[in-house]
């Protein structure tokens, strides 16, 4: 009875198969037929399920993807705007130049393409692999291996596009410094933007170019611009077919510079083999015409991407070329400090201009003896001025005190920024009792006072700090924020921005007969005193020289003057490092920055000479 039930299992029996049996009148099928059934409807139900997934769900990435095999959407690189002096001049432009990089996605090989294109290249093949790896977090946009690549290069690329799948070749402007190394530590140089920066500024991308020092970091919002995109459709090789759309790149601002190119030439030539800084300023409104530090670098070896071999020259130099010295290093001011001693004395009346003073060359406190150098014999506050006297300004800190002298230090602009627009500027330290208490666990000592009021001991300030002080000696007490840019153009020239003076009163109460008699001996210090050698015939200059003892060897050399005396149009801090005496070292340099300034010290109701 029961094969009545299988006549499908009688035929295969009657064939000699060992076929299932199938039920052909809808009687139940076996168990194993029917697992099987179930397992062809499940693999077609998943099938279909993905089919639907793909369409309609992720039918958009998976097009996008598509037409990423196409399509290829470029950045291009606004140029940043052009950076003048303040007669117009071009400092900093741009230029065009090839850009070599790759797409992350389409390199299944980054081994192979290293091998293959670094040498092309010029880059190291870890360094490749390196940036080929960063860039795979965002794997659609193209990683830079190298800007300013030669033409020859490119050409080599070119013939070898089928042998590198992905790399693609870019125009894109680079910077160009016209004047060399002139002005490098104002100007700044550019870098590629490192993830930490990226985190604080999410207007920019991954490889977007910002500026790393000087003006270029400070002003970087008004100098970039905008970029562009541009649509291209590539072949098989990844070779551009045709444009398909184009979103032109907006130029970015130009900076005009208060920095005078011939003045900034000659401070740089006077620190040539020298380390140390120069900085040159208009009194009144803080407008600051050069800036120089050194030694300094060649700003072009970071146009197209510093190499890591100059990176680590550069890095590696004990004489550190990257720093600017002039607002990011502090220094002991040495005698330059006298004219804070000076001022506290005259306004506190513990001194007048007729005051005299017994010079013996020594001064005895308690079983201590601080010796000066020469003994000046009888001195007035003119003469001691003049000749430095240390014996006289030890005299005078030790009747003010050191909380009169820290009040006047900080009165006047030191132990703070200054604000200059430039970033990394130090603090420098004007130091205290509370201070030493705190950091050295020690009381302050009377030769601490000693110390300070020759601008020793714990004392240490900036350059650019002791020309704003200058200032306020100059224009009787009147602090202005120094500042490097003056106006702000867009690309057609018009003014979008003007930078005007921030001035500040020091908060010191001065009699004119004080600032006279400070002013007085200050310029008794050009005029036959120690720093005669910044003298300029037919020029009123008034100064103060300084050489630092420093723990580091040789006394650092210091000037710090202005003029014309009777109408303060032009502060000259001149410091050089080890330089030994500021009257031999650093004097000379700042008269041949007075000499070259002469035509600018035109009395003007804006300032000095505008372009």
């Amino acid at each position: 009875m029961g094969r009545e039930f299988f006549p499908q299992a009688r035929f295969d029996e009657d064939r000699g198969s060992k076929g299932v049996a199938v039920n052909m009148e809808g009687a139940p099928w076996s168990p194993r037929v029917a697992r099987l059934g179930l397992i062809i409807l499940l693999v077609f139900a998943l099938i279909e399920g993905r089919l639907w997934s793909m369409q309609a769900i992720d039918g958009g990435r998976y097009l996008e993807l598509s037409e990423q095999n196409r399509l290829r959407d470029y950045k291009v690189p606004a140029p940043r705007g052009v950076i003048y002096d303040r007669r117009g001049h071009p400092m900093v432009t741009n230029r065009p130049a090839f850009t070599v990089g790759v797409l992350p996605m389409e390199v299944s090989n980054p081994q192979g393409l290293a091998t293959l294109l670094a040498p092309m290249l010029g880059v190291e093949r870890d360094e490749m692999l390196a940036r080929l790896e960063a860039g795979r977090v965002r794997p659609f946009e193209p990683v830079a291996l190298r800007r300013d690549v030669p033409k020859s290069a490119v050409m080599t690329v070119e013939e070898r596009r089928l042998d590198l799948p992905g790399v693609i070749v870019q125009a894109e402007p680079v910077r160009e410094y016209l004047l060399g190394g002139l002005g490098t530590h104002a100007l700044g140089y550019l870098g590629e933007i490192t993830e930490e920066e990226l985190r604080s500024r999410p207007q920019y991308r991954a490889g977007d170019l910002i500026g790393k020092s000087g003006v270029e970091r400070t002003y970087d919002t008004h100098l970039r611009g905008e970029n562009g995109r541009l649509r291209v459709e590539v072949d098989a090789a990844g070779r551009p077919v045709r444009v398909l759309s184009r979103k032109s790149s907006r130029p970015g601002h130009s900076l005009v510079l208060n920095i005078d190119a011939n003045l900034q030439e000659i401070a740089e030539k006077g620190l040539r083999g020298r380390t140390g800084a120069v900085v040159v300023m208009d009194p009144r409104n803080g407008e600051v015409l050069a800036l120089a530090s050194a030694p300094t670098f060649d700003p072009g070896l970071f146009s197209g991407g510093i190499s890591p071999a100059d990176w680590r020259r550069l890095t590696s130099d004990r004489r550190l070329p990257l720093m600017n010295r002039s607002v990011e290093s502090t220094y002991e001011p040495g005698s330059v400090f006298k004219m804070v001693t000076g001022l506290a004395a005259l306004g506190e009346g513990v001194a007048r201009r007729d005051s005299r003073f017994e010079c013996t060359g020594s001064l005895q406190l308690g079983r201590w003896v601080f010796r000066d150098l020469v003994a000046h014999g009888t001195v007035n506050f003119i003469k001691g001025t003049a000749v430095s006297c240390n014996v006289m300004f030890w005299q005078l800190g030790r009747a003010l005190g050191e909380a009169r002298l820290e009040h006047y230090a900080r009165a006047l602009g030191l132990g703070r920024v200054t604000g200059i627009d430039l970033p990394g500027e130090a603090t420098g330290l004007v130091p205290s009792a509370a201070w030493k208490q705190r950091v050295w666990k020690e009381p302050w000592y009377p030769g601490d006072t000693l110390n300070m009021s020759i601008g020793q001991g714990f004392v240490l300030t900036t350059p650019v700090q002791i020309a704003r002080m200058v200032g306020a000696v100059a224009t009787g007490g009147k602090l202005a924020r120094p500042h490097l840019a003056r106006r702000v153009l867009s690309p057609d020239g018009t003014e979008v921005m003007a930078f005007g003076r921030e001035i500040e009163d020091a908060p010191l109460t001065l009699t004119p007969a004080a600032v006279h008699a400070m002013r007085e001996g200050m310029r008794a210090v050009v005029e036959g005193g120690t720093g005669a050698a910044a003298a300029v015939p037919g020029m009123t200059i008034a100064g103060k020289t300084g050489s630092a003892e420093n723990p580091r060897g040789i006394p650092h050399a210091w000037f710090a003057g202005y003029a014309p005396v009777e109408d303060p149009a032009l502060v000259v801090v001149v410091f050089v490092e080890h330089g030994r005496r500021g009257g031999e070292v650093a004097a000379p340099i700042a008269r041949a920055l007075f000499e070259a300034a002469r035509p600018l010290l035109v009395p003007h109701p804006e300032g000095l000479v505008r372009p």
